[in-house]
């Protein structure tokens, strides 16, 4: 995967695996709510906060800039996620399947230009805040909008923007995610998403605050 920008993402000591593992998510649906307070309107953004994990016990994790699977060994410190829903009804798959992945506390998201054959697309990183992105028109958000599908307690997730290209992992540790077409044994398509929920309240003059909430339709490991 390639990056115009490197995380400056702070490190923090690794906990055992039997601690840091969170409820596991069985459900990324991420509906928004709006209210209203004082004289302004306020709309709830519900963010996913995740560490994502593929069947060979494999975490991602951003390193130098450029995101990467690694062995999860109980000292290795998974990369976290900010999931949040796109706007962006595509196809006949509901609107809250399109979503949006973002790492470096939000501000790298992960982005697939679209391409024609016989041109392979690429996953990157830009440097764009996600809570930016559904003020973004149709074309622009597209290549930072991912199809997401169940499959049991696993998730795959479609570019948008590519489709039948999907975000994977490869069977030999260390190597950087990316998108491919060719599903099979050697690469992985499939991942697990452990999380703890953070609400956005976004105000319509611009002014951001962040408050707690609960996981949304989790179950315990």
């Amino acid at each position: 995967m390639n990056t115009d920008h490197e995380s400056c993402e702070e490190k923090h000591e690794s906990q055992p695996e039997t601690e840091s593992r969170g409820p596991l998510v069985t459900d990324l649906g991420l509906p928004s709510e709006a209210s209203s307070h004082s004289d302004l309107t306020i709309k709830s953004i519900k963010l996913m906060k995740c560490t994502i994990r593929d069947p060979n016990q494999q975490v991602l994790v951003l390193e130098n800039g450029v995101l990467k699977a690694v062995p999860d060994k109980g000292t290795t410190t998974p990369e976290t996620f900010y999931i949040s829903t796109s706007q962006l009804s595509t196809t006949s798959i509901k609107k809250e399947n399109h979503i949006f992945l973002a790492v470096s506390k939000g501000e790298l998201c992960l982005h697939c230009d679209t391409v024609k054959d016989p041109e392979h697309p690429s996953l990157q990183l830009k440097k764009k805040n996600i809570k930016e992105l559904n003020s973004l028109n149709g074309k622009e958000s597209l290549p930072f909008t991912f199809l997401k599908e169940q499959i049991g307690s696993y998730f795959t997730l479609e570019s948008a923007a590519n489709h039948g290209y999907f975000i994977y992992t490869s069977n030999i540790p260390r190597q950087p995610v990316g998108v491919t077409k060719d599903l099979g044994k050697e690469k992985n398509t499939q991942f697990e998403f452990e999380n703890t929920s953070v609400n956005l309240n976004v105000v319509q003059d611009g002014v951001y605050k962040l408050t707690t909430a609960k996981p949304c339709m989790t179950m315990e490991l």
